[in-house]
């Protein structure tokens, strides 16, 4: 494989395991405040890729991702969370569900900021930089080495929108999908609960194709912001 293609293909994977383990550390912590320690308990209310590792869904399946010159994402291992401990049943079982979500948001915010704060300092070669990472020119292979500072930033802002979204798909097992669960009444949850042994394979069949719309618009966000500067 091509230098460069080794190098992008490992950037991908540090953010992508940087992004699981704040998406499932804040499952944890806000699990822990809202009275149940058990993922506290197991080392999880942590940054740690290791404590979060699915190896197929963090390693394995976005490999093939960039293999295929798809966005990348994945998951990680499942935060335990046992419900009967939690204070308010309902509402903090909602509150745990939306954090990891909450959390990449969050996390793609701040490098949002640190991107308008890099496009000051650096002036016209981060903004070429910038331009180039999300739209390479026709036939020329961008060389992420020669400006790794925009090209993280960028990749990160889209990776983590790209994965809150992917996971408020309102398909159960994903957490979308659960606080859907919570909200609908009971004879509605029951009939979407049915899907439940499906809906992992189904949200991701959603996030390639109906997410990806998403992704545009951020990337042209990120163009105007880009050239503002």
């Amino acid at each position: 494989m091509d230098p460069n293609h080794l190098f992008t293909a490992a950037v991908e994977i540090l953010l992508l395991l940087l992004a699981i383990s704040v998406h499932e550390g804040a499952h944890a912590w806000m699990a822990d405040r809202c009275g149940d320690p058990t993922a506290r308990g197991l080392g999880r209310v942590t940054l740690n890729p290791l404590r979060h590792l699915d190896p197929a869904g963090s390693l394995i399946f976005p490999g093939v991702l960039i293999a295929l010159g798809l966005p990348v994402f994945g998951w990680g291992k499942p935060t335990p969370v046992v419900e009967e401990k939690l204070r308010r049943r309902g509402r903090d079982e909602i509150l745990v569900l939306a954090a990891g979500s909450i959390a990449n948001l969050l996390l793609a915010g701040l490098a949002f900021i640190a991107l308008v704060v890099a496009l000051v300092v650096l002036g016209p070669a981060g903004r070429e930089a910038g331009t180039m990472v999300i739209m390479p020119p026709a036939g020329q292979v961008v060389r992420p080495e020669t400006f790794p500072l925009m090209f993280t930033l960028v990749r990160m802002v889209l990776l983590n929108v790209f994965l809150a979204a992917f996971n408020l798909i309102p398909m159960p097992p994903l957490d979308g999908g659960q606080i859907v669960l919570h909200l609908l009444p009971p004879d509605w949850a029951a009939r979407l609960a049915v899907l439940r042994p499906y809906g992992f394979m189904i949200g991701v069949a959603v996030a390639l194709i109906g997410v990806l719309p998403l992704l545009f618009l951020v990337s042209g966000v990120l163009i105007v912001v880009i050239n503002l500067f």
